[in-house]
């Protein structure tokens, strides 16, 4: 049930927002919320995380004096990271954590970078300075090494069970802020780095989102053609006997724009498959995080190899209602070659889901990195909207739990789907628009 909160309490909201600090009574109410609704509205906390009260709570002992806004905040996000699942939303643009990004007021790092295990490396440099350049290596920040940097922010970032490629795909996304909200705050950044085996260092002023963009706008290449139509959701190319299927996003909004039913999509791909007679498919779900469930439910019956009895899935709401999904029947148009998935830690949500039917009902050869959403199980569905009573900071917390049946063909506990053939990049892949996942799938294929 949608909390209701009381005029009283969005009255101190507008009060307390502006205020840049919390008494150490008003953090642990906030904290002791969040511990509270997490434990209402999701329902299979405890099945994966039986030390989740033990640890939340010792995050709550810890307050003992007055806390700025970030160092609240990121005390918010350690809890919800402590539920173990990816599917939370941390606040908005606008609450009173986020809105200075938006508002200008915030001077944050105008460096995008690309993260590799615990390495950090300088992607698109949109600094007043150009000295960094692509490709180098960031050993350290003020002082603080990368790999310290890395370890002070994943315990922020919720993600399913202890699946790190998630955690790193998202600081490699949203690193310049991350650093901002959970790691400081500061005017300019001395980057000491490496460049073909050399050791310097740059110093860079930091720069709100506005002074960022100016030069982003100024620097910026040529940027790849965007997807548009109906490749935004999905791609479909017939190469000679490999058909690559690319399955990139299955958001509400995008759907419903192009009006797409599941069913009859699978139906005129695996048709095409059919009449084209090739017998090896490589369904690409690189980066997709899912979306709408029936997208990956509706696949099954066009790539089983055999028959099966039972479910494939089972669904419970926050208030305990059940439900159980029947294996359906191989369908006429079923693809009887050989599959092989490209995946990486954003394969997430139903994009992972699809990835696990391809392996146990399709008996796919996996290829990439470890999925970012739990083999087992993982809570999502509709969020809980909860809003902590003296920040005002809205947090949505996953209230439906899908657990998938025991597998035999992979026994793991709270980890991604793991590949048949791990991949690894390095900066000079990335540099070079390598795709190793594809070279290693054609590898496989010939």
């Amino acid at each position: 049930m949608q909390k209701i909160v009381p005029i009283f309490i969005l009255t101190l909201l507008t009060s307390v927002s502006v205020a840049q600090t919390y008494t150490d009574s008003q953090v642990k109410e906030d904290l002791q919320f969040l511990i509270s609704n997490i434990e209402e509205f999701e329902p299979a906390l405890y099945l994966y995380n039986p030390d989740f009260k033990e640890k939340a709570d010792a995050i709550v002992s810890s307050v003992v004096n007055d806390m700025s806004v970030l160092a609240y905040f990121s005390l918010v996000s350690k809890i919800a990271s402590l539920a173990n699942e990816g599917h939370f939303n941390l606040g908005d643009w606008n609450d009173v954590a986020h809105k200075g990004f938006v508002d200008n007021t915030y001077k944050y790092m105008p460096l995008s970078v690309k993260i590799i295990g615990d390495r950090i490396f300088v992607w698109i440099n949109s600094a007043n300075s150009e000295e960094l350049q692509r490709g180098d290596e960031i050993l350290s920040i003020n002082g603080r090494s990368s790999n310290d940097i890395i370890a002070s922010i994943l315990p922020c970032i919720p993600s399913d069970g202890h699946i790190k490629t998630y955690q790193l795909k998202n600081l490699t996304i949203g690193f310049p802020w991350m650093y901002y909200l959970y790691v400081e705050q500061p005017e300019s950044f001395a980057v000491e780095y490496e460049r073909q085996g050399q050791r310097s260092t740059a110093t860079i002023e930091a720069l709100t989102r506005e002074g960022w963009t100016a030069n982003y706008q100024q620097r910026k290449s040529a940027a790849p053609e965007e997807a548009t139509g109906v490749k935004q959701v999905y791609e479909f190319d017939i190469k000679g006997n490999v058909v690559v299927l690319t399955l990139k996003d299955f958001t509400r909004s995008l759907v419903e724009k192009h009006d797409l039913e599941a069913g009859k999509l699978y139906e005129e791909i695996f048709e095409q498959l059919k009449t084209s007679q090739v017998s090896n498919l490589i369904v690409d779900l690189r980066d997709n995080t899912g979306g709408r469930n029936e997208f990956a439910d509706n696949l099954i019956p066009f790539i089983m190899k055999e028959p099966r009895k039972g479910h494939f899935k089972t669904t419970e709401s926050w208030k305990g209602k059940k439900k159980d999904y029947s294996l359906p029947k191989i369908d006429k148009l079923a693809f009887k070659g050989n599959i092989y998935a490209l995946v990486n830690g954003r394969t997430y949500s139903a994009g992972a889901e699809i990835a696990r039917y391809l392996k146990e009902y399709g008996k796919a050869m996996i290829i990439g990195e470890e999925t970012g959403t739990r083999y087992e199980g993982f809570a999502a569905g509709s969020t809980q909207s909860i809003v902590l009573p003296n920040s005002g900071i809205r947090i949505g917390i996953p209230r439906y739990h899908l657990a998938f049946p025991p597998s035999s063909c992979q026994k793991t506990s709270n980890r991604g789907l793991l590949p048949d053939h791990e991949v690894s990049y390095t900066i000079e892949d990335l540099m070079n628009e390598k795709d190793l996942e594809m070279e290693v799938a054609l590898g496989l294929i010939k």
